[in-house]
């Protein structure tokens, strides 16, 4: 399951993660910001294990699936006489 998740469904999305999360990382252990090598670990995770946005679970479609369409009465109208 973990493997199959980790070596298929590659898209541009998450070659992007992996080399942003491998950026991070490499440059918070050359300068030895260690706090930054947490996000870099995780956006490259994220990548390597198919889960998250990179997966393309963000994605929100921008077509909805229309209910049936029912027939529409005309509006009934009622007059008001003014005195």
């Amino acid at each position: 399951m973990i493997k199959e998740r980790m070596f298929s469904n590659w898209h541009t999305v998450r070659f992007v993660y992996l080399a942003i999360g491998l950026g991070i990382s490499v440059y918070s252990i050359i300068n030895k910001e260690w706090t930054g090598l947490l996000p870099g670990i995780y956006f490259a995770s994220m990548a390597v294990f198919h889960f998250g946005c990179a997966t393309g679970g963000c994605y929100i479609p921008t077509t909805k699936a229309r209910p049936e369409t029912t027939e529409i009465s005309e509006p009934q109208f009622e007059e008001i006489k003014a005195n």
